[in-house]
């Protein structure tokens, strides 16, 4: 089916907009005579993005967790936050969706190649099996508002320091770049040529020295954004983020098998989403090992208290949650107290980035200042004459 998009006026005379599905522009334009709307303007989308915010993406399970908690079917609801939903794009792969539901198919095999991971289709695999579809949309609910709040933290924690080393950057290569070459030419003329060292460095190199800093941040961002899981393993050689980053990639493998298995999945099910969510090489290997282990018959805390990362308080606690049957309550408890360890180190990581990025911005004018304006200072007499 193909994607067309529309302006059309209702009986009262007010313009609506929208998205349908239809096989060609004919079908498109009976389909939305039928929602009582006289068309005025129907044109086919020919590229839907599959990019979706994962606020967008938040709110629509809000929507479907009170839809299916007031007794309507998945499908209604589907259809219902549509016809209010802003987004076209967001909008017309949730008619494909709901096209598919009424085709036939599986929750997993309608939401399977669309704006949602493997994790989420997962679990709607488990809800349609159980018969928990209203639950497990409520851990799916809770699992995107942690995500949300992580981000938000990651943003406000580095954001002013990202502000800082930025306009440090820009104020020494705006300096060495800009001003400097101009004092050169003034000792030139008025010093006899008598050029400092420390000045022609400021001046030859700190504009590369500057502007290979902010490459290396713009790379570490990138990797850290949108690089694949084998480039990611360097950012866990980065000195106390690195060990953040991988306290990260394990909460949010912990949270996942956690609702997977209040989702009434079997384990290794319930392992293998929790191995979706890791994006790292490293950690995505040695956890391959250890549900290999574990096929193989050994206790999932031998498995596990293999990887040399994971803290001996972690293995403790499934080890414990193993032999009690009670290993669910274990990996809630790990997933809490590591998003709380994240949390606390943020917040010592941030304050440690702004201290340090104010005293590297002091040092920066010192430098600056007694490496271009001290040699001017010197020969005020001499260009004064």
């Amino acid at each position: 089916m193909n994607v067309f998009k529309y302006k059309a006026l209702s009986s009262e005379g007010i313009e609506r907009s929208g998205v349908v599905l239809a096989d060609n522009l004919s079908q498109a334009y009976a389909d939305i005579c039928r929602k009582q709307l006289m068309p005025t303007d129907i044109s086919r989308v020919y590229r839907v993005s599959s990019k979706i915010s994962l606020n967008e993406i938040l709110m629509f399970f809000l929507h479907i967790d009170f839809q299916l908690k007031c007794g309507t079917k998945i499908n209604d609801a589907i259809e219902n936050y549509t016809d209010f939903q802003g987004n076209k794009i967001l909008n017309a792969k949730l008619l494909e969706i709901s096209e598919s539901l009424k085709s036939g198919y599986s929750l997993k095999e309608a939401f399977q190649n669309s704006v949602f991971d493997t994790i989420t289709t997962g679990l709607l695999e488990a809800a349609e099996k159980t018969g928990n579809l209203s639950e497990i949309i409520s851990n799916i609910l809770e699992f995107l508002k942690l995500q949300k709040e992580w981000k938000s933290k990651v943003k406000s924690t580095l954001a002013y320091p990202i502000f800082m080393a930025c306009l440090a950057l820009c104020i020494m290569w705006f300096c060495a770049a800009i001003l400097g070459p101009q004092v050169i030419e003034l000792l030139n003329d008025y010093a006899n040529g008598d050029v400092p060292l420390l000045t022609s460095f400021t001046v030859n190199y700190l504009p590369r020295v500057s502007a290979g800093i902010l490459g290396i941040m713009i790379i570490s961002v990138v990797l850290f954004i949108k690089g694949s899981k084998k480039s990611k393993n360097k950012l866990l050689t980065i000195p106390v983020l690195g060990d953040i980053f991988c306290k990260a990639i394990l909460w949010k493998f912990f949270k996942t098998l956690q609702i997977a298995l209040t989702s009434k999945l079997d384990f290794i099910k319930a392992f293998d989403l929790g191995l979706n969510s890791v994006s790292v090489e490293k950690i995505y290997t040695d956890l391959m090992q250890a549900k290999t282990q574990i096929l193989c018959g050994y206790k999932i805390f031998e498995s596990l208290s293999a990887l040399k990362y994971l803290p001996k308080s972690i293995v403790t606690a499934i080890y414990v949650g193993e032999t009690g049957n009670n290993l669910e309550n274990s990996i809630a408890r790990i997933s809490d107290e590591l998003y709380k360890e994240i949390v606390s180190d943020l917040k010592n990581f941030g304050q440690f980035l702004n201290v340090g990025l104010i005293g590297l911005t002091g040092g920066i004018f010192i430098f600056i200042l007694h490496s271009l304006f001290y040699p001017l200072y010197n020969y005020v007499e001499v260009i004064g004459q």
